[in-house]
């Protein structure tokens, strides 16, 4: 068993890496070998889940257990959680899962770890073979220390990716409180967390902005993320903690690098 701090960490950052590239390879592999037989279903209004969603979940709570005592918060099942927990594995198993139902591969999955003192995460793209984790100080993509980048244009040049479950959230919001989106160029959306933040991650993307999300979705981009800078907050600025994406999601999570979360949010609370 780790003894100190650091092999903790490591084994946390471990164990979180297995789990998503063990999951993201079933995944992908029933993809291209299952794509019209998958069955699915809808478990509430716009949630639509698979049987791979629940094979992952599965392969993912497995790795974690035999490693380790902590609590898991899954997607899949939210209600055996316990909220009062201090250290705990996030999980979703599959982020994206209309895409990936429709076989594309603008989908992903990830697990972090939380405590009081730390973080840390992996998220997996398996369609286009991207995984990128990290340990205490650390980011790696694809198994390589991580060193962003960044050079985006001015905001009215830049893309803005924007994710709003269901139509009518889309409808009311366009309606009443999107003013801002008219400072961007183009609006991308890819019904999923894990792939639009994998991209602000390594650059291709400059920030995203996502209607009422869980930590299951984020948990590991926020992890990865603090690490090379990325801003993680709600609309107004706040710095996010864990449980106020358990049981008090806020309206929006605003994942970007700094100066272009900043001019971001400037929009918003002018609108």
């Amino acid at each position: 068993m780790p003894r100190n701090k650091g092999d903790i960490i490591k084994l946390e950052s471990d164990i979180c890496l297995s789990a998503v590239a063990s999951a993201g390879k079933e995944l992908i592999d029933f993809q291209n070998n299952n794509p019209k037989n998958l069955e699915k279903w809808n478990k509430f209004e716009a949630g639509l889940v698979t049987q791979a969603d629940l094979k992952s979940d599965e392969i993912i709570k497995n790795i974690i257990k035999e490693k380790s005592k902590h609590g898991i918060l899954s997607e899949e099942s939210r209600e055996d959680f316990d909220a009062s927990s201090d250290e705990f594995f996030c999980v979703d198993p599959l982020c994206g899962t209309v895409p990936y139902s429709n076989n594309l591969n603008t989908w992903g999955l990830t697990v972090s770890f939380f405590s009081k003192d730390r973080s840390v995460g992996a998220i997996g793209c398996p369609g286009i073979n991207d995984y990128i984790h990290c340990d205490e100080k650390n980011v790696y993509l694809n198994g390589e220390v991580y060193i962003p980048e960044i050079n985006f244009p001015e905001m009215i040049d830049m893309t803005l990716c924007l994710e709003i479950e269901q139509g009518k959230n889309w409808f009311e919001l366009f309606n009443n409180e999107l003013n801002w989106v008219k400072n961007f160029s183009y609006i991308n959306s890819f019904a999923s967390a894990v792939y639009p933040g994998l991209q602000i991650i390594k650059g291709n993307l400059p920030i995203m902005a996502i209607y009422k999300i869980s930590l299951e979705h984020v948990g590991g981009l926020i992890s990865i993320g603090e690490k090379i800078g990325i801003k993680s907050t709600d609309q107004f600025g706040n710095n996010l903690k864990t449980d106020n994406l358990i049981d008090n999601v806020p309206d929006w999570f605003i994942f970007g690098w700094p100066d272009v979360h900043e001019s971001l949010l400037k929009k918003i609370n002018k609108s």
